[in-house]
């Protein structure tokens, strides 16, 4: 699923709230922290996560690597936080709005 920017702004504001609740320490994307992502997007649809890594451009690596591996949509990247969705079509809470 491709997201609009209509789309991406209208989660970007509904993340504003969110606290980071995954976070990827200095292990990297590890399979626990994989799980961890997967159980979150599957709860929410919208998981906002933080990197503890200092180097700006390994945070980026670091955030799409974990979207990838969670099969979620990276939304956006603002600094150390990162914005991922995945449509939980069980349960959909954050979908049927876009």
């Amino acid at each position: 699923m491709e997201l609009t920017n209509k789309q991406k702004a209208k989660l970007k504001s509904m993340a504003q709230h969110l606290d980071a609740i995954v976070r990827i320490g200095d292990k990297g994307v590890t399979p626990t922290v994989i799980t961890s992502m997967e159980e979150a997007l599957k709860a929410r649809e919208l998981v906002k996560i933080s990197v503890a890594h200092p180097d700006r451009n390994v945070r980026k690596e670091l955030i799409k690597e974990l979207a990838k591996a969670s099969d979620a949509i990276l939304v956006n990247i603002i600094g150390k936080t990162g914005l991922l969705f995945k449509v939980n079509l069980d349960n959909p809470i954050i979908s049927k709005e876009l």
